[in-house]
């Protein structure tokens, strides 16, 4: 038998390719579908005219004012103040919320509730020109929590409610002493200078301290 030559050889391996490719697809399932989330359908046509009284106390019933500010101009979290977002695309957001943003499912926020607190987003304006809401209850226990926590940088090692992260160590109920905790905190001062008394005064930690101890709580600490 002859040999094959280059031509024929070259012919010979495109067949081979051929039939191995149709092989293949024969045997290979379809790739699945990409996952999808099923958004909530457009509910507003459902509820009652939005109440912009009822929305703004449901905005500080459930310390929204703690992140995003008193007329939802922001602070912690993003402005909300004038929102363009449809209402099913609001509420979508709220149901579904990754922590440490807090989510909402019907019973902690009925619709309607969400569409009275929508409907008073949406009557402000982003420099907060309307009626401002009433300040938040600072009282013991809850004396600027977080505030401090975001303010001193804490939330980048430890996560926004002290959660922890690859960076820091979990910090939400701690069970030690005041003292304990104070000292294990100044041990890292030399490498984190925000860990100093010249920093981080024991009065600032006392408060910080209360607020981890409860959970870090955005209800008890905000």
């Amino acid at each position: 038998m002859k040999p094959l030559t280059r031509l024929g050889m070259l012919l010979v391996a495109i067949a081979l390719s051929t039939l191995l490719l149709s092989a293949c697809a024969e045997r290979l399932a379809p790739a699945p579908a990409f996952p999808t989330t099923t958004r909530p359908a457009a509910v507003a046509t459902n509820l009652a005219p939005a109440n912009l009284a009822r929305g703004q106390q449901v905005y500080l019933d459930k310390q929204c004012v703690a992140c995003h500010g008193a007329t939802a101009t922001g602070g912690v979290g993003k402005a909300l103040a004038g929102t363009t977002l449809t209402f099913d695309r609001f509420l979508y957001i709220l149901r579904n919320a990754i922590p440490p943003k807090p989510s909402f499912n019907e019973v902690e926020l009925p619709a309607q509730d969400a569409y009275d607190v929508y409907g008073w987003l949406r009557s402000l304006t982003r420099t907060g020109s309307a009626t401002p809401a009433p300040p938040p209850d600072l009282g013991p226990g809850k004396v600027l929590g977080m505030t401090l926590w975001v303010q001193g940088h804490c939330d980048t090692c430890h996560g926004a409610f002290a959660q922890g992260s690859p960076k820091g160590p979990t910090l939400a109920g701690v069970s030690g002493a005041f003292e304990q905790e104070r000292d294990r905190m100044r041990q890292n001062a030399g490498a984190i200078p925000g860990h100093a008394d010249q920093v981080m005064d024991d009065a600032t930690f006392q408060r910080l301290y209360q607020w981890l101890k409860q959970g870090a709580n955005p209800n008890s600490g905000c």
